[in-house]
């Protein structure tokens, strides 16, 4: 790297501002496969390389560094959701009742509050990308429950292989029985420990009403020890986040009366919604209770928000192509559509409000806010680079 002569003790310290300045710039680095040699064309800076100190852009500072980049696909975790569904005989009702008896005339075809639940689940499973898992449970029918290792209706696969099955299994299912509602958590917490912890792990639990029974379908338990079944359920969910299992809530219509409960396991699940509160008037779950709100509408709009929480914005860190070490320094990271068009380059965001940043074992690099929102929305990849000195917000 050469500098001009100097010819006094400032021009000394001009050069070696500039050495020093020259050190700290990077060029961007290009998107084109393999290695590749950086710097800018007319052998200068410019006023983004110099960032903050844009003041000294005027100064003759010799050729710009040459840096060399590999480059590799970063691959998302993935994300595996079970879902439970309250399927006991109130699941029947007239999808705008607030609540309904056994005698009450039955609902339109595809008006009850199991229809649209079925049809918008098919919807949002639709909008997922295919590389998500999923699997799909019921609550039991009957006061003799399910054991919590019994097989869950749809196997966890990814979305290629379950989403007609899952369709298939919700089209042929008649709601009936009881409301178990601690024995079908459970169960559904059984499957997802059982999934790799490498996973983002999820369980989606949608019902109409209050637990009728207590663990192991007791239908001989007070209402004193219903009420402490439900605390227990809520600490069944806390361990579970504890383990790296969220929970997410849907209180469809009818039950109002549980939505404290409701919004509890959401907080102790990890997906309490902003601003909520466990007492309401904002519940921390989807509350889809109020009768000024479709339900059909409603429950597309809960589950299009989960659906994009579940899509992963943490990839892990591929191994640099050339062999070299790893070195968190020398890192950026690139967006490319479906298509394989770039869409974007993230700044590395310490702050983490808007960019990348790694996971707090330097092993992950996960973006945040509208980045992510920019990676979930193209459904591309995102292309780790190697070589050039990592571009900060």
């Amino acid at each position: 790297m050469r500098l001009r002569p100097p010819h006094s003790a400032a021009n000394r310290s001009w050069a070696l501002a500039s050495a020093l300045l020259m050190l700290l710039s990077a060029s961007a680095c290009s998107t084109e496969s393999g290695t590749r040699r950086h710097g800018t064309s007319d052998g200068g800076v410019t006023p983004t390389d110099l960032g903050p100190r844009a003041d000294l852009a005027g100064l003759d500072l010799g050729p710009a560094p040459i840096c060399e980049t590999t480059v590799a696909t970063a691959e998302p975790r993935p994300a595996t959701l079970v879902f439970q569904l309250d399927t006991s005989g109130s699941m029947n009702c007239d999808r705008a009742a607030a609540s309904c008896l056994v005698g009450d005339p039955t609902p339109a075809p595809d008006d009850s509050r199991w229809d649209v639940m079925r049809t918008e689940l098919g919807a949002a499973l639709a909008s997922l990308p295919d590389s998500t898992r999923a699997g799909l449970l019921h609550y039991p029918s009957t006061f003799s429950c399910a054991p919590s290792d019994a097989p869950p209706l749809v196997a966890v696969d990814v979305l290629s292989t379950t989403r007609a099955l899952i369709a298939a299994a919700t089209a042929a299912l008649a709601p009936q029985g009881i409301t178990p509602t601690r024995d079908a958590v459970q169960a559904a917490l059984t499957v997802l420990r059982a999934r790799p912890t490498t996973e983002d792990r999820y369980l989606l639990l949608a019902t109409d009403g209050a637990a009728t029974v207590c663990l192991g379908c007791r239908a001989d338990c007070s209402y004193s020890e219903l009420d402490a079944d439900n605390l227990a359920l809520v600490d069944d969910v806390r361990t579970a986040a504890s383990e790296g299992i969220r929970t997410f809530v849907v209180g469809v219509p009818g039950s109002q009366g549980y939505r404290a409960v409701l919004s509890q396991l959401a907080t102790a699940g990890g997906s309490a919604r902003a601003g909520c509160s466990d007492a309401g008037p904002l519940y921390c779950h989807y509350d889809l209770t109020d009768a000024s709100t479709d339900f059909a509408t409603g429950l597309r709009d809960a589950l299009a928000a989960i659906g994009g929480a579940v899509v992963s914005c943490d990839y892990t860190i591929p191994a640099n192509p050339d062999g070299t070490a790893f070195d968190p320094t020398s890192v950026n990271v690139v967006l490319y559509d479906a298509a394989g068009t770039e869409t974007g380059r993230l700044a590395r965001d310490p702050a983490r409000a808007d960019g990348w940043d790694y996971s707090d074992d330097l092993s992950h690099i996960v973006l945040h806010g509208p980045a992510c929102d920019s990676a979930r929305a193209t459904e591309g990849r995102v292309e780790v680079q190697f070589g050039c000195p990592t571009v900060f917000l």
